[in-house]
């Protein structure tokens, strides 16, 4: 598993294990507050998710927000005013870097920081991936505003 024993958490603050992701679609979602083309994109990937989800439990996708915010306040009140109902790695977490490494996806300004090359993408990216991590889309952000929730089923059948 991509996320192993990585602790996500919710808006509230609560913390979720990675294993309960098991089952669901995972997209990793690099985004910030102070991007406007995140600002933009961030409304419809929740009307997307709420959409996909409805009420089902267990969820069959799941969003983790990788942010790139400048500090852990923005970052938390960009998830509380704007985000969906889905997860994010903890603001501290290795793991937020290594996964922009991993996927080439970047704020512009933190590449040389976090050390992503090549850049395959800036912000807003969506990346659906696999329980091992690997891509099963990398343009997520423009199905999801082209095609819609049915995009979905087009994902889970790459799976």
């Amino acid at each position: 598993d991509v996320l192993a024993a990585t602790p996500l958490l919710r808006a509230d603050g609560t913390t979720v294990e990675a294993a309960s992701l098991a089952g669901a679609l995972v997209c990793f979602y690099f985004s910030a507050h102070w991007c406007p083309p995140c600002q933009a994109f961030t409304p419809t990937l929740k009307d997307f998710y709420e959409t996909v989800n409805g009420d089902k439990q267990p969820k069959k996708l799941e969003i983790v927000f990788v942010s790139s915010d400048e500090n852990e306040d923005s970052c938390m009140q960009y998830m509380k005013s704007a985000h969906g109902d889905w997860l994010a790695l903890p603001f501290a977490s290795p793991m937020r870097s290594e996964l922009k490494r991993k996927y080439g996806v970047c704020a512009g300004k933190e590449q040389a920081e976090v050390g992503v090359e090549p850049r395959k993408s800036g912000i807003p990216g969506l990346v659906v991936v696999r329980g091992d991590g690997s891509v099963v889309e990398f343009n997520g952000c423009d199905q999801v505003t082209e095609f819609g929730p049915p995009v979905v089923k087009r994902w889970i059948a790459k799976v």
